[in-house]
Protein backbone atom coordinates (compact mmCIF):
# COMPACT_ATOMS: atom_id res chain seq x y z
CA UNK A 1 0.00 0.00 0.00
CA UNK A 2 1.02 3.63 -0.53
CA UNK A 3 0.52 6.23 2.23
CA UNK A 4 -1.00 9.10 1.54
CA UNK A 5 -2.24 12.59 3.18
CA UNK A 6 -2.02 13.82 6.79
CA UNK A 7 -3.11 11.51 9.72
CA UNK A 8 -6.47 13.32 10.97
CA UNK A 9 -8.63 11.75 13.31
CA UNK A 10 -11.52 9.81 12.08
CA UNK A 11 -14.74 11.95 10.51
CA UNK A 12 -17.75 12.33 8.23
CA UNK A 13 -16.39 13.75 5.08
CA UNK A 14 -18.70 16.44 3.56
CA UNK A 15 -20.48 15.21 0.73
CA UNK A 16 -20.02 18.27 -1.82
CA UNK A 17 -16.88 19.69 -0.85
CA UNK A 18 -13.14 19.36 -0.01
CA UNK A 19 -11.44 19.46 3.48
CA UNK A 20 -8.90 21.29 4.31
CA UNK A 21 -6.76 18.38 5.63
CA UNK A 22 -8.33 15.02 4.60
CA UNK A 23 -8.05 11.97 6.45
CA UNK A 24 -4.84 10.15 5.90
CA UNK A 25 -5.64 7.08 3.42
CA UNK A 26 -3.67 4.14 2.56
CA UNK A 27 -3.91 3.79 -1.19
CA UNK A 28 -4.48 -0.02 -2.31
CA UNK A 29 -4.05 -1.83 -5.21
CA UNK A 30 -7.63 -1.39 -5.62
CA UNK A 31 -7.46 2.32 -5.62
CA UNK A 32 -5.05 2.50 -7.90
CA UNK A 33 -6.91 0.52 -10.21
CA UNK A 34 -9.86 2.83 -9.77
CA UNK A 35 -8.16 5.95 -10.88
CA UNK A 36 -6.51 4.06 -13.93
CA UNK A 37 -9.81 3.18 -14.66
CA UNK A 38 -11.50 6.49 -14.35
CA UNK A 39 -8.32 7.82 -16.58
CA UNK A 40 -9.04 5.16 -19.39
CA UNK A 41 -12.80 5.42 -19.18
CA UNK A 42 -12.76 9.61 -19.00
CA UNK A 43 -16.47 9.47 -17.00
CA UNK A 44 -17.71 7.15 -14.51
CA UNK A 45 -20.77 7.37 -12.36
CA UNK A 46 -20.35 5.68 -8.78
CA UNK A 47 -22.31 2.71 -9.59
CA UNK A 48 -19.70 1.64 -12.64
CA UNK A 49 -17.45 1.67 -10.59
CA UNK A 50 -19.15 -0.18 -7.85
CA UNK A 51 -19.64 -3.14 -11.11
CA UNK A 52 -15.89 -2.45 -11.76
CA UNK A 53 -14.22 -3.25 -8.05
CA UNK A 54 -16.69 -3.36 -5.48
CA UNK A 55 -18.59 -5.97 -3.59
CA UNK A 56 -21.17 -2.93 -1.90
CA UNK A 57 -22.22 0.96 -2.78
CA UNK A 58 -21.15 1.57 0.64
CA UNK A 59 -17.83 0.49 0.34
CA UNK A 60 -17.14 2.12 -3.18
CA UNK A 61 -19.04 5.23 -1.78
CA UNK A 62 -16.16 5.40 0.48
CA UNK A 63 -13.46 4.36 -1.21
CA UNK A 64 -14.64 7.36 -3.89
CA UNK A 65 -15.12 9.80 -1.72
CA UNK A 66 -11.45 9.43 -0.50
CA UNK A 67 -9.86 9.59 -3.63
CA UNK A 68 -11.85 12.88 -4.18
CA UNK A 69 -10.72 13.83 -0.75
CA UNK A 70 -6.68 13.50 -1.89
CA UNK A 71 -7.78 14.90 -5.43
CA UNK A 72 -6.90 11.64 -7.30
CA UNK A 73 -10.55 12.33 -8.91
CA UNK A 74 -12.66 14.84 -9.87
CA UNK A 75 -16.88 14.57 -8.33
CA UNK A 76 -19.16 16.07 -10.45
CA UNK A 77 -23.33 15.80 -10.41
CA UNK A 78 -25.38 14.67 -12.89
CA UNK A 79 -28.86 16.60 -12.85
CA UNK A 80 -31.88 15.19 -11.16
CA UNK A 81 -33.98 13.33 -13.28
CA UNK A 82 -37.85 14.05 -12.97
CA UNK A 83 -37.20 16.80 -9.98
CA UNK A 84 -36.86 13.58 -7.66
CA UNK A 85 -34.29 12.10 -5.75
CA UNK A 86 -30.23 12.77 -5.83
CA UNK A 87 -28.44 13.73 -8.83
CA UNK A 88 -25.74 11.03 -9.68
CA UNK A 89 -22.12 11.59 -8.57
CA UNK A 90 -19.85 10.98 -11.52
CA UNK A 91 -15.72 10.85 -11.53
CA UNK A 92 -13.08 12.08 -13.28
CA UNK A 93 -9.50 12.35 -13.46
CA UNK A 94 -7.54 14.74 -10.65
CA UNK A 95 -4.40 16.12 -11.42
CA UNK A 96 -2.69 13.99 -8.16
CA UNK A 97 -4.73 11.34 -10.46
CA UNK A 98 -2.81 11.77 -13.41
CA UNK A 99 0.25 11.75 -11.82
CA UNK A 100 -0.70 8.22 -9.99
CA UNK A 101 -1.25 7.35 -13.63
CA UNK A 102 2.12 8.69 -15.20
CA UNK A 103 3.59 7.16 -12.01
CA UNK A 104 2.05 3.87 -12.76
CA UNK A 105 2.74 3.44 -16.44
CA UNK A 106 6.22 4.84 -16.48
CA UNK A 107 5.27 7.96 -18.61
CA UNK A 108 5.50 11.78 -18.00
CA UNK A 109 2.94 13.22 -16.70
CA UNK A 110 1.87 15.83 -19.76
CA UNK A 111 1.91 12.23 -21.42
CA UNK A 112 -1.20 11.20 -19.58
CA UNK A 113 -3.18 14.16 -21.55
CA UNK A 114 -4.64 15.51 -18.23
CA UNK A 115 -6.17 19.29 -18.36
CA UNK A 116 -8.63 20.88 -16.28
CA UNK A 117 -10.46 22.13 -19.26
CA UNK A 118 -10.60 18.26 -20.41
CA UNK A 119 -13.38 17.68 -17.65
CA UNK A 120 -15.22 20.64 -18.29
CA UNK A 121 -18.16 18.95 -20.74
CA UNK A 122 -21.49 19.65 -20.51
CA UNK A 123 -24.41 17.63 -19.67
CA UNK A 124 -25.20 16.02 -22.84
CA UNK A 125 -21.51 15.16 -22.97
CA UNK A 126 -21.66 13.43 -19.74
CA UNK A 127 -25.20 11.38 -20.45
CA UNK A 128 -23.85 9.83 -23.87
CA UNK A 129 -20.44 8.90 -22.87
CA UNK A 130 -21.60 7.28 -19.56
CA UNK A 131 -24.07 5.61 -21.54
CA UNK A 132 -21.35 4.43 -23.37
CA UNK A 133 -19.62 3.22 -20.86
CA UNK A 134 -22.52 1.39 -19.76
CA UNK A 135 -21.89 -0.86 -22.94
CA UNK A 136 -18.01 -0.71 -22.29
CA UNK A 137 -18.71 -2.85 -19.38
CA UNK A 138 -21.56 -4.88 -20.17
CA UNK A 139 -19.26 -6.61 -23.04
CA UNK A 140 -15.44 -6.31 -21.21
CA UNK A 141 -17.60 -8.18 -17.97
CA UNK A 142 -19.27 -10.71 -20.49
CA UNK A 143 -15.59 -11.37 -22.21
CA UNK A 144 -14.22 -11.82 -18.56
CA UNK A 145 -17.01 -14.33 -17.83
CA UNK A 146 -15.98 -17.05 -20.77
CA UNK A 147 -12.07 -15.98 -20.43
CA UNK A 148 -12.11 -13.52 -23.74
CA UNK A 149 -10.55 -9.70 -23.59
CA UNK A 150 -11.85 -6.69 -24.25
CA UNK A 151 -8.26 -6.20 -26.27
CA UNK A 152 -9.23 -2.62 -28.20
CA UNK A 153 -11.66 0.45 -27.22
CA UNK A 154 -10.89 2.93 -29.83
CA UNK A 155 -13.94 6.37 -29.07
CA UNK A 156 -15.06 8.78 -31.62
CA UNK A 157 -12.28 11.53 -31.03
CA UNK A 158 -9.72 9.41 -33.01
CA UNK A 159 -12.41 8.89 -35.59
CA UNK A 160 -12.51 12.73 -35.61
CA UNK A 161 -9.06 13.29 -35.36
CA UNK A 162 -8.73 11.00 -39.26
CA UNK A 163 -12.22 10.24 -40.24
CA UNK A 164 -12.68 7.75 -43.39
CA UNK A 165 -15.77 9.36 -45.72
CA UNK A 166 -17.94 7.47 -48.07
CA UNK A 167 -20.71 9.30 -50.56
CA UNK A 168 -24.50 8.69 -49.85
CA UNK A 169 -27.67 9.48 -51.25
CA UNK A 170 -29.00 12.63 -50.25
CA UNK A 171 -32.68 13.29 -51.87
CA UNK A 172 -33.47 12.21 -54.95
CA UNK A 173 -30.73 13.55 -57.26
CA UNK A 174 -27.61 14.64 -54.96
CA UNK A 175 -25.38 12.79 -52.95
CA UNK A 176 -23.51 13.82 -49.86
CA UNK A 177 -20.33 13.58 -48.12
CA UNK A 178 -20.47 12.06 -44.79
CA UNK A 179 -17.61 11.03 -41.83
CA UNK A 180 -17.41 7.76 -40.70
CA UNK A 181 -17.34 7.87 -37.18
CA UNK A 182 -18.80 5.01 -34.62
CA UNK A 183 -19.25 5.72 -30.75
CA UNK A 184 -16.24 3.64 -30.82
CA UNK A 185 -14.77 0.76 -32.23
CA UNK A 186 -14.48 -2.67 -30.35
CA UNK A 187 -12.46 -6.07 -30.44
CA UNK A 188 -12.77 -8.88 -28.29
CA UNK A 189 -10.23 -11.45 -28.11
CA UNK A 190 -11.85 -14.86 -28.41
CA UNK A 191 -8.77 -17.11 -28.05
CA UNK A 192 -8.85 -18.25 -31.38
CA UNK A 193 -10.47 -15.41 -33.35
CA UNK A 194 -11.10 -12.27 -32.91
CA UNK A 195 -14.70 -10.53 -33.00
CA UNK A 196 -15.08 -6.50 -34.17
CA UNK A 197 -17.91 -4.31 -33.35
CA UNK A 198 -18.58 -0.89 -33.96
CA UNK A 199 -20.61 0.53 -31.14
CA UNK A 200 -23.66 3.12 -31.16
CA UNK A 201 -25.46 4.51 -27.88
CA UNK A 202 -28.72 5.89 -28.63
CA UNK A 203 -30.56 8.22 -26.87
CA UNK A 204 -33.44 8.97 -28.75
CA UNK A 205 -32.23 12.18 -29.87
CA UNK A 206 -31.35 11.35 -33.74
CA UNK A 207 -34.51 12.06 -36.36
CA UNK A 208 -35.50 9.17 -38.99
CA UNK A 209 -33.84 10.65 -41.53
CA UNK A 210 -30.39 10.88 -40.02
CA UNK A 211 -30.46 7.04 -38.67
CA UNK A 212 -31.03 6.53 -42.34
CA UNK A 213 -28.28 8.17 -43.71
CA UNK A 214 -25.92 6.65 -41.37
CA UNK A 215 -27.47 3.65 -42.21
CA UNK A 216 -26.12 4.14 -45.57
CA UNK A 217 -23.11 5.69 -45.05
CA UNK A 218 -22.16 2.24 -42.92
CA UNK A 219 -23.37 0.25 -45.87
CA UNK A 220 -21.32 2.26 -48.76
CA UNK A 221 -18.59 1.67 -46.23
CA UNK A 222 -18.38 -1.89 -45.92
CA UNK A 223 -19.78 -2.37 -49.04
CA UNK A 224 -17.23 -0.04 -51.01
CA UNK A 225 -14.03 -2.03 -48.99
CA UNK A 226 -13.27 1.17 -46.69
CA UNK A 227 -13.58 -0.92 -43.65
CA UNK A 228 -11.46 -3.65 -44.80
CA UNK A 229 -8.96 -1.12 -46.11
CA UNK A 230 -8.29 0.22 -42.37
CA UNK A 231 -9.10 -2.47 -40.24
CA UNK A 232 -7.62 -5.02 -41.79
CA UNK A 233 -10.51 -7.67 -41.51
CA UNK A 234 -14.07 -8.30 -42.67
CA UNK A 235 -15.44 -9.68 -39.64
CA UNK A 236 -17.65 -6.71 -38.13
CA UNK A 237 -21.51 -6.32 -36.68
CA UNK A 238 -22.77 -2.70 -35.49
CA UNK A 239 -23.87 -2.96 -32.33
CA UNK A 240 -26.76 -0.23 -31.15
CA UNK A 241 -28.02 0.27 -27.75
CA UNK A 242 -30.60 2.88 -27.17
CA UNK A 243 -32.67 4.05 -24.21
CA UNK A 244 -36.47 1.55 -24.83
CA UNK A 245 -37.95 -1.11 -26.43
CA UNK A 246 -40.29 1.22 -28.99
CA UNK A 247 -36.92 2.96 -29.96
CA UNK A 248 -35.54 0.07 -30.42
CA UNK A 249 -38.25 -1.40 -32.72
CA UNK A 250 -37.95 2.62 -34.59
CA UNK A 251 -34.13 2.50 -35.33
CA UNK A 252 -34.52 -1.02 -36.49
CA UNK A 253 -36.93 -0.33 -39.08
CA UNK A 254 -35.87 2.78 -39.85
CA UNK A 255 -32.40 0.41 -40.86
CA UNK A 256 -34.47 -2.11 -42.72
CA UNK A 257 -36.07 1.36 -44.74
CA UNK A 258 -32.53 1.99 -45.71
CA UNK A 259 -31.42 -1.36 -46.69
CA UNK A 260 -29.72 -2.00 -43.15
CA UNK A 261 -29.76 -6.14 -42.55
CA UNK A 262 -27.75 -8.35 -40.39
CA UNK A 263 -24.58 -6.08 -39.97
CA UNK A 264 -26.58 -4.24 -37.43
CA UNK A 265 -27.77 -5.68 -34.17
CA UNK A 266 -29.86 -3.50 -31.75
CA UNK A 267 -30.11 -4.05 -27.55
CA UNK A 268 -31.38 -1.73 -24.69
CA UNK A 269 -29.57 -0.16 -22.05
CA UNK A 270 -31.87 -2.19 -19.50
CA UNK A 271 -30.83 -5.95 -21.14
CA UNK A 272 -27.62 -5.25 -21.00
CA UNK A 273 -27.87 -4.19 -17.49
CA UNK A 274 -29.20 -7.43 -16.23
CA UNK A 275 -27.61 -9.65 -18.75
CA UNK A 276 -25.04 -11.59 -20.67
CA UNK A 277 -24.26 -9.08 -23.37
CA UNK A 278 -22.65 -11.66 -25.13
CA UNK A 279 -23.80 -14.71 -24.76
CA UNK A 280 -27.52 -14.07 -23.57
CA UNK A 281 -29.85 -13.66 -26.09
CA UNK A 282 -30.51 -10.08 -25.73
CA UNK A 283 -30.43 -8.40 -29.05
CA UNK A 284 -32.31 -7.83 -32.26
CA UNK A 285 -30.78 -8.14 -35.77
CA UNK A 286 -32.11 -5.69 -38.81
CA UNK A 287 -34.47 -7.91 -41.24
CA UNK A 288 -35.16 -10.63 -38.42
CA UNK A 289 -37.64 -11.14 -35.69
CA UNK A 290 -35.77 -13.31 -32.96
CA UNK A 291 -33.81 -12.23 -30.57
CA UNK A 292 -30.65 -13.54 -30.49
CA UNK A 293 -27.09 -13.66 -28.64
CA UNK A 294 -23.76 -11.96 -29.88
CA UNK A 295 -22.25 -15.59 -29.89
CA UNK A 296 -23.26 -19.45 -28.69
CA UNK A 297 -23.00 -20.19 -25.25
CA UNK A 298 -19.80 -21.93 -25.17
CA UNK A 299 -17.30 -23.18 -22.32
CA UNK A 300 -14.89 -21.31 -19.65
CA UNK A 301 -11.95 -20.92 -21.61
CA UNK A 302 -7.96 -19.23 -20.30
CA UNK A 303 -7.74 -15.79 -20.52
CA UNK A 304 -6.50 -14.30 -23.69
CA UNK A 305 -3.29 -12.94 -23.94
CA UNK A 306 -3.69 -8.86 -23.79
CA UNK A 307 -2.26 -7.73 -26.86
CA UNK A 308 -0.83 -3.93 -26.73
CA UNK A 309 -1.71 -1.79 -29.97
Amino acid sequence: MLDWGVAKKRRILPRHQRVKHPPRMRLTERDIRVVLAVHEHRTLRADQVQRLFFPSRNTANERLKRLYQHRFVQRRWLPVEYGRGMGQAIYLLGRRGADLVAEQQGIEVEAVGWRGARNRVGALFLEHHLMLNDVRIALTQAAKTVGYLVETWVEDEAFRAKADHVYVQAGRSGRQRVAIIPDAYCVVNQGDKRAHFFVEVDRATLSGRRWRQRVRAYLAYTLGGGYTRRFRTRSLRILTVTTSDKRLTNLRRATEEAGGGSLFWFSTCDRLESADALQSPIWQVAGQSAMTALEERRRSEPPARRVTL
